[in-house]
């Protein structure tokens, strides 16, 4: 029972939303459902108490859409340049503004908990993303988005914005 005391807020509100996300997967038909993937790149600066830089934001990931509106996803990649390097796991909520899966400018928003890392350590962001996607195939889209991610540290908070785009398929 020690180590359950032990579990910080944050810890537990990871339970919790794991425990959500299954118990939505479950509960969702086959036909309800469906997959949407995606590699994205762009430009990104970040800034805070330590100073200010640019680089390039390069992730792929995927979305469990319900009802093609809401997302549960996650995706893997690196933000910044040469020893700025960083690499970057998000698991995100998202929403598309369309139920009509044959609608070709859908946007989405999307916002949700991010690991950022270094061989000199990792610590834990926010981000908060929208952008759009033009179906200009059946199963093939232009993605274009805008993310923050946001550090809240003691020292001051850090930003990591980065403007990308890409393909998305589903």
């Amino acid at each position: 029972m020690h180590r359950l005391s032990q579990l910080s807020l944050f810890g537990w509100g990871r339970i919790l939303a794991l425990t959500l996300a299954a118990v939505t997967c479950l509960s969702v038909s086959y036909s309800q459902a469906q997959g949407l993937g995606y590699a994205i790149a762009g430009p990104t600066g970040y800034a805070g108490f330590w100073g200010s830089g640019i680089g390039i934001h390069a992730a792929g990931g995927g979305e469990f859409l319900i009802k093609n509106q809401v997302g549960i996803g996650a995706e893997i990649g690196a933000l910044g340049s040469g020893s700025s390097l960083l690499s970057v796991f998000s698991a995100n909520g998202g929403f598309h503004f369309s139920r009509d899966a044959s609608q070709r400018l859908v946007p989405f928003a999307s916002g949700g908990y991010t690991r950022m890392g270094n061989a000199d350590g990792s610590f834990n962001t926010w981000n908060i993303a929208g952008g759009i996607d033009y179906w200009f195939k059946r199963r093939v889209a232009f993605r274009m988005e805008v993310r923050d991610h946001v550090r809240p540290n003691s020292r001051g908070t850090v930003q990591y914005w980065s403007f990308r785009v890409g393909v998305a398929f589903r």
